[in-house]
C-alpha cells in the first residue's frame, strides 16, 4: 500500500516532529506518459497503510495513514483527485490533497497521430505543528501516438510556497518523454530541466509497469544533476499490488525518492505495507483480447451479440454506427447485455456506459487506443456465409 498521497516532511524541521509521509513515486510512469497508464474505467481506491520513512536530513519515523483516490478517464479529458490523513508519534498529524485535470485535442482529426494536451494541477498539505505547503502547475504538451509506442514534447510552469519561506518559488520546466508497450508490459522515460531560483537541475525518470493476472507491479527510478557540488541525487523503488479479488489488494512498496525542489522538501527512503479497497479493480495497463471476434449481421439481429458486465444495473452502448449516442441495452436470462439494434457489416469502435457513469470496454473483445489516452472496443461484423 502506498504512503499517504501528497505529503512529505519539510526540510529542516527538527527530529521526530516531522509530520508527513512521502508520495509513492510509482506514479512516475503515469506522469511521463501524461495519462497513458490508466484505462477508461473510473478508478476509486481507499488505501490503509503503515509506513516507515527515513529522511535524508531527519531521524526515521513510523506512520499509519489513510489515503483516497478518485480518477476519471474520458475520450478527451482526464481527472484525478487524491487526499490523505497521516498520524505520527506523539499525536501529530498531517492532511494532504491534490487535483489534476488534462484535456486532449486532435487538431488534424482523430485518425491523425498528433494530439495536443493542456492541463494543470494544484495541491498542498497542512501539518499539526503549523507547517503548510502549496504547489500549482500548468502543462502544455504535443503528443505523437502509435499503436504500441509514442512520444511527447512540452513545458510546464509551476509555483510553490511553504510557511517557512516568505516568498513563493517559480519554475519553468521544459520536458520530453517516450513510452512503449508490448502485451502486459509498458515502459516510459522522461527528461526535464526544471529551473528553480536561478539554477537548472536536469533530471530523468524511468518506469516499467507490468499487469499480469493478480499482480500489478511498477519499478521506477530517476536521477538529478544539481549545480551544487555533492547534491546530485539518484532514486529507485518498486510497488506491487497482489489482488485478492476485484475489490481488495495487498500492496507492498519500498525504495528511495528524490527531494522536492519547488517546495524545499527532503528526499528519503521508505517501506510500506497496506490494504487497498476499491469497488472495482482498475488495471494500470488495459487488458485487450488476444484476437478479434467476428460477428455476423444475423447475430446482431437475433440477440446473439451481448456482453457480460458484472454488478451493473443499467448498461448503454455507443459507437461509430449510432454517432456515439448511448442506447440502452437489455439483459437476457443468462445475464448478458444485448445489442439494442441490428448493425450492418463493418469494423466499428464502441464503448459501454455502466449505470450512467463509467465507460468500459468488455474484456471479451479486442480494444485499441482511442487517440486521447483511453481505450475503445472493436466490433467486427460481417455478412453470413
Amino acid at each position: 500500500m502506498s504512503p499517504a498521497r501528497g505529503s512529505r516532511a519539510p526540510r529542516g524541521c527538527p527530529g521526530r516532529r516531522t509530520y508527513a509521509v512521502p508520495v509513492l513515486l510509482a506514479s512516475v510512469g503515469t506522469l511521463a506518459c501524461a495519462g497513458q497508464l490508466v484505462g477508461q474505467v473510473p478508478r476509486l481506491e481507499l488505501d490503509l497503510s503503515a509506513t516507515r520513512i527515513e529522511y535524508d536530513t531527519l531521524a526515521p519515523l513510523d506512520a499509519p495513514s489513510v489515503a483516497a483516490l478518485a480518477e476519471w478517464q474520458r475520450p478527451s479529458w482526464f481527472g484525478r483527485v487524491t487526499g490523505g490523513l497521516t498520524t505520527f508519534e506523539g499525536g501529530g498529524w498531517s492532511v494532504q490533497g491534490r487535483g489534476n485535470l488534462a484535456w486532449w485535442l486532435a487538431p488534424l482529426g482523430v485518425l491523425s497521430p498528433l494530439r495536443v494536451e493542456a492541463g494543470g494541477s494544484a495541491g498542498g498539505s497542512h501539518h499539526s505543528f503549523g507547517f503548510d505547503s502549496f504547489v500549482a502547475r500548468t502543462d502544455f504538451r504535443l503528443h505523437l501516438y502509435g499503436r504500441s509506442a509514442g512520444a511527447w514534447l512540452g513545458a510546464s510552469l509551476a509555483r510553490a510556497r511553504n510557511s517557512f519561506d516568505t516568498a513563493s518559488v517559480g519554475s519553468l520546466i521544459p520536458s520530453l518523454g517516450a513510452w512503449a508497450q508490448t502485451g502486459s508490459v509498458r515502459a516510459s522515460l522522461a527528461y526535464m530541466r526544471p529551473r528553480v531560483s536561478g539554477s537548472t537541475h536536469p533530471e530523468a525518470h524511468a518506469a516499467l509497469t507490468l499487469s499480469q493476472g493478480r499482480l500489478d507491479l511498477t519499478v521506477f527510478g530517476g536521477l538529478r544533476d544539481s549545480p551544487v557540488v555533492g547534491f546530485d541525487e539518484r532514486w529507485a523503488g518498486v510497488s506491487g499490488a497482489l489482488w485478492l479479488g476485484d475489490h481488495a489488494a495487498i500492496v507492498l512498496a519500498g525504495g528511495k525518492y528524490g527531494a522536492d525542489l519547488l517546495q524545499a522538501l527532503p528526499g528519503g527512503e521508505f517501506v510500506s505495507i497496506g490494504l487497498r479497497l476499491t469497488p472495482r479493480r482498475s488495471r494500470p495497463i488495459p487488458v485487450s483480447a488476444a484476437a478479434p471476434i467476428v460477428y455476423t449481421t444475423d447475430q446482431t439481429r437475433s440477440g446473439g451479440l451481448g456482453f457480460r458486465v458484472s454488478g451493473a444495473a443499467r448498461v448503454e452502448i455507443a459507437g461509430d454506427w449510432n454517432a456515439w449516442i448511448p442506447e440502452p441495452m437489455r439483459r437476457d436470462a443468462s445475464g448478458r447485455w444485448l445489442l439494442p439494434a441490428a448493425v450492418g457489416p463493418g469494423v466499428y469502435r464502441f464503448n459501454l456506459r455502466v449505470d450512467g457513469d463509467r465507460w468500459i470496454v468488455p474484456e471479451e473483445v479486442p480494444s485499441v487506443e482511442d487517440g486521447y489516452g483511453g481505450r475503445v472496443g472493436l466490433l467486427i461484423v460481417s455478412e453470413p456465409e
